[in-house]
């Protein structure tokens, strides 16, 4: 018999592409969720699926009202309501800049789809002094993680002038938060999508750039074949915005060498659908 966290494993796998489906499963759950880690796991995935990926606002007030009373359901549902009145613009009791900091990486998705295309500009970027400077590193992470999930949100979304500034905007905003927040391996990550980010403007040039980066990176840190792979899967993707025939055909033949190496069985598989995925 399935368990609860059984369920959520395959809920968050497939929560980004049948977000309404699941949605409402997670408000079927409400009234019976354990007071447990469980519990507390599913109360994020409903507030991160009804905020970041639906907007919904309405629907996370019903999950919320829902919820049984908890010891440990309680942060994640004080944590749900915090991100729910940022929405709403009402007020609400300030939590730790490292909580409240990585909360706003659903709060800023929910407001973009809303419309309000300054929510990044106006929740983030006055941030990034203090943030990247903070004697915390937990905070600083929590930041770069909310900068990259808008960053993400951005290029995954409807392509328009206006949010095509922005996205680059906060994908160079990503990397400089991460150049303070974490290692080598998250710098690269962000030119990686800053290279991603570029070749789906058309930014042939730019986007070379950043992915020319990623790879270089990789070669000296001595990169596992995955990481390696994702590296070129970006040239790919840059070679094409450039219209660069010849790099695009060698960085494809780079993914299919280093596939062979890559022995997880998951990674594996991943690897395996985006090169599916990869222009040839």
């Amino acid at each position: 018999m399935s368990t609860l966290h059984d369920w959520l494993e395959q809920a968050w796998e497939r929560h980004d592409t049948q977000a309404q489906e699941l949605a409402h499963e997670l408000l079927a759950r409400a009234t019976a969720l354990p007071d447990d880690e469980d519990g507390a796991d599913a109360v994020r995935l409903a507030r991160h699926t009804m905020l970041s990926h639906l907007a919904r606002p309405g629907l996370l007030h019903a999950f919320i009202a829902s919820l049984p009373a908890g010891a440990k359901l309680d942060p994640a549902r004080s944590r749900a309501e915090w991100a729910l009145a940022q929405v709403e613009g009402r007020r609400a009791e300030p939590l730790p800049e490292v909580v409240a900091w990585g909360l706003l990486g659903d709060v800023v998705p929910a407001e973009l789809l809303l419309g309000r295309l300054d929510s990044p500009r106006v929740r983030l970027l006055p941030l990034e002094t203090r943030a990247t400077n903070h004697p915390d590193p937990a905070a600083r992470r929590a930041y770069a993680a909310t900068v990259h999930n808008v960053t993400h949100a951005l290029r995954l979304g409807p392509r328009e002038p206006a949010l095509d500034v922005l996205m680059i905007e906060m994908a160079e905003l990503e990397r400089r938060a991460w150049e303070r927040a974490g290692t080598w391996m998250h710098v690269e990550r962000a030119d990686y999508h800053l290279a991603l980010c570029h070749a789906v403007l058309g930014h042939g040039a730019e986007a070379q750039r950043h992915a020319a980066a990623c790879i270089a990176a990789c070669e000296a840190h001595d990169a596992e074949a995955s990481e390696r792979f994702f590296a070129h899967e970006s040239a790919v993707h840059a070679a094409q915005a450039a219209g660069d025939r010849e790099a695009l055909v060698h960085h494809r033949s780079a993914m299919v060498a280093l596939l062979a190496a890559v022995q997880d069985t998951d990674m594996h598989a991943f690897c395996e659908q985006t090169l599916a995925a990869t222009p040839q």
